[in-house]
């Protein structure tokens, strides 16, 4: 009986028209029809319901047989963010962290199995980045934040997650045997913060430490800096420095009810 009740108040037509906006993405801007319905396992004719009204919605663009999203979809972004006071809270201390260790740092959780980033820094003439925004996905298994974010959950759900996931080769240095991979995670868990080389991008470190409180969304601060700097004092200074950046931003609270 509960799960009839419950059934009834969830619209799945909703729910079909929003995972049509969930499929474009970096490597996928543009969709035709076909492809969209493909992407969400939806037929034909459901898919191009949910478009059209997206379309009509004016969160999706249509050029011939093309669809796109619309500047419009950051609106609904832009309401999570300023209902947290990100920009108040949490943006400026992430830019004085930023300028004091000469290198970007990003705010991460987890969605759906993979990275979400919700905030990165800005500074003046800082290092060049990916291309990597707030919004943007990353991979989860061979990342810093990706497993700093696991090492905050339950062993049995980080192996939950590690066990159903691809485990793409990024590099010849991405670890592909999910046993190794939750060994890191384990290690991250334990002391605190995670280090990965050349795992995701070849040359790069990627550092990570956690921020959000026990209990709570999991949410990471991390940071990258060229291969090499792995172990020594540069590391350390990095390291520290996102401890430093972690507890200012905890005590914020703007994390805390994400």
């Amino acid at each position: 009986m509960t799960k009839h009740v419950q059934d009834r108040n969830i619209s799945s037509s909703f729910a079909k028209g929003l995972s049509v906006l969930a499929v474009f993405d970096a490597a996928t801007p543009c969709m035709t029809l076909a492809e969209i319905a493909r992407r969400t396992n939806q037929d034909r004719a459901t898919a191009r319901r949910g478009a059209l009204t997206l379309v009509q919605a004016g969160y999706l663009r249509q050029q011939g047989r093309m669809l796109s999203l619309t500047p419009r979809v950051l609106a609904l972004a832009g309401g999570f963010l300023q209902g947290n006071q990100f920009g108040r809270r949490v943006q400026p201390v992430l830019n004085q962290h930023a300028r004091k260790l000469g290198a970007e740092l990003s705010l991460a959780t987890l969605d759906r199995g993979r990275v979400l980033l919700l905030a990165q820094s800005t500074t003046e003439g800082g290092p060049v980045t990916y291309g990597f925004t707030p919004g943007a996905h990353i991979p989860l298994l061979h990342t810093s934040l990706g497993r700093m974010l696991m090492s905050c959950l339950p062993q049995a759900d980080a192996e939950a997650l590690v066990q159903g996931a691809e485990i793409p080769q990024h590099t010849v240095q991405s670890l592909l045997n999910p046993e190794a991979i939750l060994a890191q995670v384990e290690q991250a868990r334990s002391q605190g913060y995670c280090l990965t080389d050349s795992e995701f991008e070849p040359g790069i470190v990627g550092y990570a430490v956690p921020l959000s409180r026990p209990g709570k969304t999991p949410v990471v601060l991390g940071s990258s800096a060229p291969g090499g700097l792995a172990t020594g004092p540069k590391a350390e200074e990095l390291l520290q420095g996102l401890q430093l950046c972690a507890a200012e931003l905890r005590q914020t609270h703007a994390v805390d009810d994400l």
